[in-house]
């Protein structure tokens, strides 16, 4: 993830937060939001569950 700017990050973070207070998002959604991007970098988000 380290291609990613700091400011993306941040950027993709408060947006995920703000969804997540609004009840828009809930947490399963979030991590499969955040794997899809992981991997497009690379990573991958792992929810040991």
């Amino acid at each position: 993830m380290k291609e990613l700017e700091e400011n993306t990050i941040e950027q993709i973070r408060i947006l995920l937060n703000y969804l997540e207070q609004t009840d828009l998002l809930k947490n399963k959604d979030i991590l499969r939001c955040l794997d899809i991007i992981a991997r497009e970098y690379g990573g991958e988000v792992v929810d040991k569950n």
